[in-house]
């Protein structure tokens, strides 16, 4: 039996062991996790991906919260757009970090996060959308962007008047007497000025509102300064309001606990000294970035059409349809990593080009085969660079395919010819007498015109025919003429024998 005293030793020491672990546990607790997601590229599909997984590895990570490092020119609105929607999508609270600019598309997505800290001299708005050309876009372009801004400043807690402001060059942007700040068109601001309101300027009618760190802070679009990364983590708590986390500053937490009683914020942990994992931009990412952008996926596109066009004027199989099939596969590869559903139109545009190839080698003429084999290539691209770039991107894109294509063909069959590149692949010894060639003989080929023979093979347009007894090889003037069909010869251009489908019976030997 145990003595009072060793019963009394072992009770202390299971406290203490419990203390410790639940102390070890509580300091666990304690410990803050944050992502770091990067935005330091133009917008676009390729950074869209990046940071939609991201998102998806803080969450898996049960991170406390995200910060997104912006530093970013803008960049594609629709691409913006999706970017938006899966920070607003995410449970854990998001910080955007302007750390320099965050300009056009940057700040759109600096607006879709909970809480906006700029580092000084940093810069945020310009966001009306634009062309390619840099001219300012139509009235139903600006009119979604903006609706988009207004109604993500709202639901965010920023100031929604300030966010069009940075959209929509006819707004006049105004702080009143009272230190409130409203847009107003044009027309209602005179209204207010004849009526002898008080009002400070902000941004006048024609200009598009940027602001520096000072003003943002200025005007209360920003919560906070910090020039590094360590300053913004002590500058936040996680508290827990109905039943969502929210990052917010100590004087936000005040706030907050005066408007809804100190026992509804419930704080959970600080985010000072918190850990960090910083998601970086992969080799693949880089890669997947340049691929997709509009004038290497135009490029590798043209390229591979080339390809395949050249090997199916071409017996066999070689270097060029090697060269086609690549580019292909890199193209619609690249934009499947991307995630925009490319593997469809990849599938539709092989489809396309086997009924291309049966038109060709398998039904004569130019059919429904033909046809449809063109619209389901053409629009498999089209679905690629649509789902890739705005629309108006999309269709330069596509006309640049056509037009490249073609130079290409042009030069392939007119131009290369004529290089000391192509003479690797071409016989250029002159086959003479001198050095041991000697042909069939002499034949009179223009005999041959306006006779009528058969066709052996079928005339795609060269082939075969059987004329006055002899195996002749022709050209036809264009038309496919399948086998076993009479033919009449209605040119000769030296050995060449032209010849076109006839109704009169062969000649017979």
């Amino acid at each position: 039996m145990f003595s009072k005293t060793r019963l009394t030793s072992c009770i202390f020491i299971i406290l203490g062991v419990s203390l410790l672990a639940m102390s070890l546990i509580s300091s666990a607790q304690d410990d803050a996790l944050v992502h770091i997601v990067n935005i330091r590229d133009q917008i676009g599909s390729g950074i869209m991906t990046y940071i939609q997984s991201g998102i998806l590895r803080a969450e898996t990570a049960h991170a406390d919260a995200i910060i997104f490092d912006v530093d970013t020119p803008g960049g594609r609105v629709d691409s913006a757009q999706k970017i938006m929607d899966a920070i607003q999508d995410t449970k854990v609270p998001t910080i955007a970090y302007v750390n320099r600019q965050a300009i056009s598309a940057g700040a759109m997505i600096s607006i879709a996060c909970d809480q906006i800290v700029m580092v000084s001299g940093g810069t945020i708005g310009d966001s009306a959308p634009v062309s390619m050309q840099g001219e300012e876009a139509g009235e139903k372009a600006l009119s979604y962007v903006r609706s988009t801004i207004e109604t993500t400043a709202e639901r965010q807690g920023h100031n929604e008047h300030i966010a069009v402001a940075m959209v929509d060059k006819k707004r006049v942007l105004v702080r009143l007497s009272d230190g409130r700040i409203l847009s107003y068109r044009p027309d209602i601001f005179e209204d207010k000025k004849e009526d002898g309101e008080e009002m400070e300027v902000i941004s006048a009618e024609g200009e598009l509102l940027t602001l520096t760190t000072d003003q943002a802070l200025e005007y209360g679009f920003a919560h906070g300064r910090a020039d590094s990364f360590e300053e913004l983590l002590a500058m936040y708590r996680i508290v827990e309001i109905d039943g969502i986390r929210k990052a917010l500053t100590e004087e936000a937490i005040a706030q907050k606990q005066e408007e809804l009683g100190a026992e509804s914020v419930w704080f959970v942990k600080s985010l000072e000294g918190a850990t960090t994992d910083e998601a970086l931009v992969s080799l693949a990412d880089r890669i997947v970035i340049f691929l997709t952008s509009p004038i290497i996926s135009s490029l590798l596109l043209s390229l591979g059409m080339l390809g395949l066009w050249i090997e199916i004027q071409s017996p066999g199989f070689g270097v060029p349809g090697m060269l086609g099939l690549l580019c292909l596969g890199i193209f619609f590869g690249g934009h499947m990593l991307s995630q925009i559903g490319a593997q469809w139109a990849a599938l539709a545009f092989v489809l396309g080009v086997g009924l291309m190839m049966v038109e060709v080698f398998v039904l004569p003429g130019f059919g429904v085969a033909g046809i449809s084999g063109i619209i389901l290539m053409f629009g498999g691209i089209f679905y690629v660079f649509k789902s890739a770039y705005q629309f108006e991107t999309a269709v330069l894109a596509f006309s640049s395919v056509i037009v490249l294509t073609a130079i290409g063909v042009i030069a392939a069959f007119y131009l290369f010819p004529k290089t000391r590149a192509w003479k690797h692949f071409a016989l250029a010894t002159e086959m003479s007498s001198d050095i041991g060639f000697h042909s069939a003989g002499d034949e009179d080929f223009q005999s041959y015109i306006g006779q009528i023979g058969t066709s052996i093979t079928p005339l795609r347009p060269a082939g075969t025919i059987r004329l006055a007894g002899k195996r002749v090889d022709v050209l036809t003037a264009g038309d496919f003429i399948p086998s076993e069909t009479p033919v009449k010869v209605i040119e000769v251009e030296g050995s060449k024998v032209f010849v076109e489908a006839s109704e009169e019976a062969p000649n017979t030997a």
